[in-house]
């Protein structure tokens, strides 16, 4: 796994740093569409010949659900969580509701883990925060096995919520 501690892209957005105590989730694990906040996580197929894997994350062809065919190389796997606080709360009961993904400022649609940090935070959440993201590769590779994959897009891994 690597952890990345990314600043905003432009070099000029005020940025404030994490406050101790502070707290927080990413992603929305009861969302199923694939658009703003879906893309907490998302998924890479990745190709046998990929080096360095590479790309920024969350746009192509990454999904916010696991891969539905073979990957020769492995899932690349990354999880990236909001920049924008409310700058009050240090925690929320769901800790997630004292922070948000920014908005962004493109259309028609640009997933906030490949932008985050160019992106503005809406009024709700008007504190920027460093861009936190977690980039795991997994070796699926001994699960390459057509008998483990079914012919209606069934795949042989889950989330440890149940979720496929």
């Amino acid at each position: 796994m690597t952890v990345y501690y990314i600043p905003p892209y432009d070099g000029v957005s005020k940025v404030t740093a994490f406050k101790p105590g502070f707290r927080m989730l990413a992603g929305k694990s009861a969302l199923r569409n694939t658009t703003g906040e879906s893309f907490g996580i998302c998924h890479r197929c990745v190709n046998k010949d990929s080096v360095p894997f590479g790309g920024a994350p969350c746009i192509d062809d990454d999904t916010t659900f696991l891969p539905t065919r073979m990957c020769e190389g492995g899932i690349r796997t990354q999880v990236t969580f909001p920049t924008c606080w409310d700058g009050v709360n240090l925690d929320s009961p769901d800790h997630q509701s004292h922070v948000a993904y920014a908005e962004i400022p493109y259309e028609p649609y640009a997933p906030p883990a490949g932008s985050q940090n160019r992106g503005r935070c809406p009024a709700s959440h008007p504190v920027h925060l460093p861009q936190i993201m977690y980039e795991v590769m997994f070796d699926t590779t001994p699960y390459n096995k057509a008998e483990l994959w079914g012919a209606n897009g069934t795949q042989p891994f889950v989330y440890a919520m149940g979720d496929a």
